[in-house]
């Protein structure tokens, strides 16, 4: 057995003494994962008001409008497909001028002192720099609410990665809210053109759920508890350096969901301890 072998099944015997259920976990967003539940059901998901440009997928390929490709780090001719499930909400701007310049979905969610919001989401370019192209997930209050702040979860533009960019695949989002940020929101995903209504940007989002009493780390699957999902990503990225360039963009990479947990690059038994710490807290989100 080779030295990374034997490594990884030390660490399975160690993730495996620690059986502990505690807390408790569930989800509040309507239909954040974006499935379809009905058979003639196309483009709106059910649960969010929608602006514009928006589709329920299961398999993304960017459009070959104008603008170009040229530096995207998925395979465009195979696609994006969802993190969990069977779709995934696609936003896009438009491509040519006098088209729509954004596209928008929202709904409404209340928010408990604790919750964590989590999901995945993916932000990929045809156009350049300096029309920086952005995308946004917000919390925003509804209007006239004035103890409430807006609360900015992910936000993303075309210096983030370049012209004619994309990521590498799905990026993991958390946020934990205080006490002071109790209450009601408009739960708002947006992608807008800037200065010109030229060459598509995408959002795309997958698997949001608003965890109560989550575990405190370890969650990289977004089902609000620490289990074997969560393992079987550790381990494919198993002795993987997440601060090197070429690991981080590798869309064979888990790095994006935050396998690297304690943050110091290498994905290895520090890595482990913090997930064994918190394994099986919570309860898994149905």
């Amino acid at each position: 057995m080779s030295c990374k072998c034997t490594h990884l099944w030390n660490a399975i015997s160690l993730i495996a003494v620690v059986l502990t259920t505690q807390g408790f976990c569930a989800s509040d967003v309507n239909n954040g994962r974006f499935e379809l539940y009905e058979f003639n059901e196309v483009n709106v998901p059910t649960g969010w008001q929608c602006e514009n440009y928006t589709d329920v997928v299961g398999n993304f390929i960017p459009h070959p409008g104008e603008g170009g490709f040229a530096n995207w780090r998925i395979d465009t001719t195979a696609g994006l497909f969802p993190f969990e499930g069977e779709h995934f909400l696609v936003l896009s701007t438009g491509d040519m001028p006098e088209q729509v310049t954004y596209a928008k979905v929202w709904q409404s969610i209340t928010i408990d002192a604790c919750d964590k919001l989590t999901g995945v989401y993916f932000f990929g370019t045809c156009d350049y720099r300096p029309y920086d192209d952005f995308a946004y997930i917000k919390l925003i209050p509804p209007p006239g609410d004035l103890n409430l702040s807006e609360v900015n979860i992910v936000q993303i533009s075309i210096p983030d990665l370049g012209d004619f960019s994309s990521m590498s695949g799905w990026k993991r989002f958390e946020y934990t809210f205080d006490i002071n940020q109790a209450g009601t929101y408009n739960l708002t995903i947006f992608v807008g053109d800037y200065e010109d209504e030229y060459w598509d940007s995408y959002f795309i989002v997958d698997g949001i759920v608003l965890c109560h009493d989550p575990p405190a780390a370890g969650d990289l699957s977004c089902d609000c508890t620490v289990n074997f999902q969560d393992f079987a990503f550790l381990a494919a990225d198993w002795l993987r350096n997440c601060n090197n360039p070429s690991d981080h963009n590798d869309p064979n990479s888990h790095c994006l969901l935050g396998t690297d947990l304690t943050g110091d690059g290498p994905v290895d038994i520090n890595d482990l301890q913090v997930m064994s710490e918190y394994w099986l807290e919570g309860i898994k989100e149905e």
